[in-house]
Order: C-alpha cells, then structure tokens, then sequence
C-alpha cells in the first residue's frame, strides 16, 4: 500500500547522541485508573547470555542471575532454594539445560535420556510410588513444598505463575521413589542441569517517558504492552529469551496467557523500526520516525477499530463472512479458555485467521475442518493449479524463472497433483506442487505452510518464489497472473505487483490483512470512501511476509515498518492510543 496520509510529527525531544536511539512513549488511552492501566516491559538483543531487561528509568541493564542447579537421578526430593509464591508478579522459569539421566538401565536399550524420560514407557496409573502417574517414567518432575502436588517439567519449561501454593521449589526424577516395584533409586545414574530465572517486569506505561537505547545489538529487541486491570505478572525468560505471550486465540496452550490485550514493537540500532499485527491486532499503537508515522491513528480509540472492523467485514460481502469470527472475544468453544475480560467489555484481539485456526486444530480436528476458513481458498487454489496454465516470475534484473503447471507425483506426499515447475535462463529449477483441499490448503496459505508442497524448502530462490505466490493470494490477484499461453517475461509480477488491483472489492483475498490496509473509521473501503484508513497510509503487518513485493512494478510502503534502518542519533516517539470514544 502506499503511505499516503502520513502526518508530520516533529520530536520536542532533544535529539541523542549518535551513539543511542530515544524512544518516547505517550499513554494516551485515557483509561480510568479504578479499572486498569496500560504497562510496559522490554528488552533488547535476546541471545545467548547478551539478554538485557527494560528497568524502570528506561534504561536496559542485565537481569538477574540465573540460578544452575543440578539434579541427580540417584536422590529422592531436592531442594533447590527457590521460594515460590503463589500469586506473586515476579516469575520464575524452570528450563531443562543439559545432561541425561536414567530411572532403569533395563530400559531404551541402556542408554540415557533427557528430562522428557524414558521414550515410550509411561508410569502405569497404580505405582502410586512415583512423583507421578501417566507421564514418563525418568522424567524431569517438580513439587513446591514438601508436600506439594508434583507437576511435570520435562525439556520445555514451568512457570510459577502455575504455583497452587507456595513454598520451595523442590526437583527430582520421575522414579520409584520408595523401592517399593523394584530397584528404585540404587541403579539411576547422570544427572540434568535445570536453569532458573526471574522474568521480565512490567512497569507502568505512564511512569516510564522515554527509553534509551545504547547498545549496538541483533535487532532481537522488543518492547511489549499490555493493557489489564492490574499489573500483569512478569514475562518468563528461558535460556537468556523472554518467552513472549501465546498468540490470539492461545494457539498453543498452555502456554503463556497475557492477561489482557497487547501488541508488541520491535526496534534495535541501525534496524528498521515496525508494529506488527501478524499474531493479532490488540492493541491501537503507533510510532513516528522521521517525519513518518506507522500502525494506528492516534485520534481513532480501540472501540472504534473493534466497531469499524464488524462494520468492515459485513460491507465487504460474503467473500469476507468467515472472517467475522476473528474478532475475539470468547471461547471459541469445545474447552477452549475464555480471553480474560477487557476493560470496558471490548474485545480482546482481532485474531490472525491462522492463530484461529490452530487453536481450533489443538482443541479438536474436527471443529477446524468444519470452519468456513478451513475451505476458504479451495477454489482459488484449484484455479491457480489449473493444467497447463503459465507463470513467469521476476525476482528482480534478469532473474526471470517461468513454466507450466502440468501433473507430477509430490516427492514429499508421494502422491500425484498439479504443479509448477519454474526456471530460469540459468537451468535452474523449483517445483511448486498444489495443496489437497481443506485444512491443508487453509494453512497453506494463512500459516504458509509450504514445506510439503515446496521440496526445496525456503531456501535461495525457491523460497523468494514461494513468498510472491503466497503474497499474491493474500492479495486477491494470484490468478491474475496465470496465463493460458506461454509467458517468459515476468507477466506474472507484473500482475501481482500492480497495487490498485490489490484487495478488489468482493475477491478472494486475507480480509484480516485488507480490514488492516483498507478499512477507515466506518468500516469502509478509504480508497473508495475518501476518508483516511485507520492505519497511516494503510500499511499494515496483515500476515508474515505482508513486505513490499518482489520484483519489479512496486512502489510504496507495505508494511508498518520504516523503510530505512534507524541509526544512533534519532528519537522515535510511541503512542498508546484512546481506549474508548
């Protein structure tokens, strides 16, 4: 889309040094304080033990220590001198490390195993003597007390935000404790190294002003805010990495729940700057940078974007109906949990239709096959594998690869589909092969789930190929760039790089992505209805590679993302905006 409607907005900020980034930031959701508040935490440069955490002058500093522990497979019980308190903000994160251990030599053919236990051998429901019943005999368990229930660890992670009560932490493994089915502890051996840390605050947004940057890092940095009715517990870090909160609808329970709606900003010296929306819109963010701003107007409050988005799905038709259900607010059914209530009753996120779909995927096959998206680009795909129909590709200069879709056996299924076999004037060649109907064609195109159906993977060409195909169905014009005749050109980019064909009305398009780059206040189309969309210039995060195309035939800014990397010496100023109206 390009960034028309952009505001000027000049920084009162004295500018930094060169050597650091100014980030301002601005809560102005006017929400009440008896019913909640906005916060923030941060961090910068998530890696192996460069990890450094926002603290609450704004300034990034390292966290506190991990605590190492090692856990033998020879004792019972062992404390490891972390008090757990139940209810508490801080959070600690409980990692497998390193080292294997073993409850029975007898078993996984002598050799030793990691936390997760002995692969395929579940303690039976009636030796009670184990930590624990119906998980792996030999596995990484917890209690906190003495007299705790036990919990299973494994090689993922616990949080004490889980506790049932408070008390030591205390680790073992998962084995007949007593002696009293066998050998019990005498013939365990090795031993697991655990990490613990403390998580990652969340500070009042209206007591933190600005924030410095002053360490040259990845670009693995973030700022994540939270609106709630009260301080939201910390974020666990794992490993020197924050875990981040599961995405809408709690795709992969149980995970990281966040306690109200939230959005994420992703910075770091000389990067570009964004807001995305990939994993959901949850909240009404923006940001400006030289002269530019990004993400969403500041005078449209959060009720408006929830109104304009129920507005916007029923104006567009039937093609955008399954849509609907992507504005979250409860359960999405057969046990799912229910989204923590909002301030105001609003709702929680605009879910990502592929979050949707894996929650549903999670909470039972059949709910998600039965969903209207789950059939939603059968058509579409069946039009755009039609036999004997051409694409011609143009990922930049001369590097031209064209072909024929014609029937081939799919190395990775083994079995037979349409597919395009693409190449260029270097003999170089990729195969695309098209996707069964249902489920799998949904996730193809909302989860970009290409690595059955695209044998070379991601990588060099075959991956940039992929991204444009997968761009242009978002976009509503992959069939336009399909030919009944032969095309070496770059036909096909020239079609799907052509913008003002982009999400035409009443198409087969991502109306998550159009609502993002289309929609203004009224739920109307801003380039039809003469009103500015509600994110500046329509650029907008609507899925993962939602970037400027590929190829030739472009210009604009699609992406809430800044299209130069921010240097040291700039401020760029973060804005919270109204809750209601």
């Amino acid at each position: 889309m390009n960034n028309q409607g952009n505001i000027s907005r000049q920084s009162s900020i004295a500018p930094p040094n060169s050597s650091t980034i100014l980030l301002t930031l601005a809560d102005q959701s006017g929400i009440a304080s008896t019913s909640g508040a906005a916060w923030v935490a941060g961090f910068i440069n998530g890696g192996a033990s460069n990890l450094q955490i926002l603290q609450s002058d704004g300034s990034f500093a390292d966290p506190a220590a991990a605590t190492i522990v090692s856990v033998a497979a020879t004792s019972s019980w062992q404390g490891t001198g972390i008090q757990i308190s139940q209810g508490a903000l801080t959070t600690n994160t409980v990692a497998y490390v390193s080292g294997k251990w073993t409850a029975d030599p007898q078993t996984n053919g002598g050799n030793l195993y990691d936390a997760n236990g002995c692969p395929g051998l579940n303690v039976p429901s009636d030796q009670t003597e184990f930590p624990m019943v119906g998980v792996a005999m030999g596995a990484l368990v917890g209690k906190i007390g003495e007299t705790g229930t036990p919990f299973f660890i494994g090689d993922g992670y616990w949080f004490s935000s889980m506790a049932q009560t408070s008390g030591e932490l205390y680790l073992c493994i998962n084995d007949d404790l007593t002696g009293a089915y066998g050998a019990g502890l005498t013939d365990n051996s090795g031993s697991l190294t655990v990490e613990i840390t403390q998580g990652l605050p969340f500070y009042l947004l209206s007591s933190i002003s600005t924030v410095t940057l002053a360490t040259q890092t990845n670009g693995a940095n973030r700022l994540i805010f939270v609106v709630s009715p009260s301080q939201p517990p910390a974020m666990p870090i794992a490993v020197y990495s924050p875990l981040g909160y599961t995405a809408y609808p709690y795709a992969n329970p149980p995970g990281i729940a966040a306690p109200g709606p939230f959005d994420i900003f992703e910075f770091g010296m000389d990067a570009a700057a964004d807001l995305s929306a990939v994993n959901g819109l949850g909240l009404n963010l923006s940001f400006s940078y030289n002269s530019e701003q990004y993400g969403v107007d500041t005078a449209v409050s959060r009720q408006q974007v929830g109104s304009a988005y129920s507005s916007f799905i029923t104006n567009e038709g039937s093609m955008a109906s399954p849509f609907a259900q992507l504005l979250y607010q409860t359960s999405i059914g057969n046990g799912a949990p229910n989204p923590p209530t909002v301030i105001g009753n609003q709702f929680f996120a605009i879910a990502d239709p592929n979050d949707l779909l894996q929650a549903m995927l999670i909470q039972g096959s059949g709910i998600a096959a039965d969903n209207a998206l789950a059939s939603y680009w059968d058509s579409t795909l069946a039009s755009f594998f039609g036999l004997n129909q051409y694409l011609s590709i143009n990922l930049g200069g001369s590097n031209i690869y064209s072909g024929q879709c014609q029937q081939q056996t799919n190395p990775s299924t083994n079995t037979q589909t349409n597919a395009y076999t693409l190449t260029n004037s270097n003999n170089t060649s990729y195969t695309f092969y098209q996707p069964p109907a249902g489920i799998e064609s949904a996730l193809y195109v909302f989860e970009q789930a290409f690595n059955q159906y695209t044998p070379a993977g991601s990588g060099g060409d075959a991956g940039l190929l992929q991204d444009c195909i997968w761009e242009a169905l978002c976009r509503g014009v992959a069939t336009a760039g399909v030919f009944a005749t032969e095309k070496t050109a770059g036909e096909s980019t020239q079609a799907w790089n052509t913008a003002a064909n982009w999400y035409a009305a009443n198409s087969t398009c991502h109306y998550y992505a159009k609502f993002l780059h289309c929609s203004d206040v009224n739920g109307e189309d801003f380039r039809t209805s003469g009103q500015d969309p509600i994110l500046y210039g329509g650029a907008a995060y609507g899925f993962s590679m939602d970037e400027d195309p590929i190829g030739p035939g472009f210009s604009g800014n699609v992406p809430s993302k800044t299209k130069e990397n921010v240097p040291g010496g700039s401020v760029m100023n973060i804005v919270l905006g109204p809750w209601s109206t």
